[in-house]
């Protein structure tokens, strides 16, 4: 488990990631709800770990984590769906010289 744990990007390096999309002038939504949802993910399990110390407001914000991580899934799936739309529309489409 901790060879595990020392494969997985930090959070600092999710971060990182994140800002260097937003960064781009045509930032990939895609791409940001991924990065979203392994920064929540890696938040929600160090919560997690600490359970035994965590107050009533962890719990609370750990639910909204987990709520805000079932969006960020859900808005990904309809990314990519309209991605498998879009590319075939763009592959007919002819070729400007």
């Amino acid at each position: 488990m901790e060879s595990e744990r020392m494969l997985r990007p930090t959070v600092s390096y999710h971060l990182f990631l994140y800002r260097l999309e937003l960064a781009r002038r045509n930032a990939r939504q895609l791409r940001l709800s991924r990065t979203k949802i392994e920064i929540t993910d890696e938040l929600i399990s160090k919560t997690v770990r600490n359970l035994k110390t965590c107050s009533m407001d962890d719990l609370k914000a750990v639910n909204r984590e987990l709520l805000f991580k079932r969006k960020l899934r859900s808005n990904v799936s309809k990314l990519k769906k309209e991605a498998r739309h879009r590319q075939p529309r763009e592959e007919n489409r002819p070729k400007q010289d």
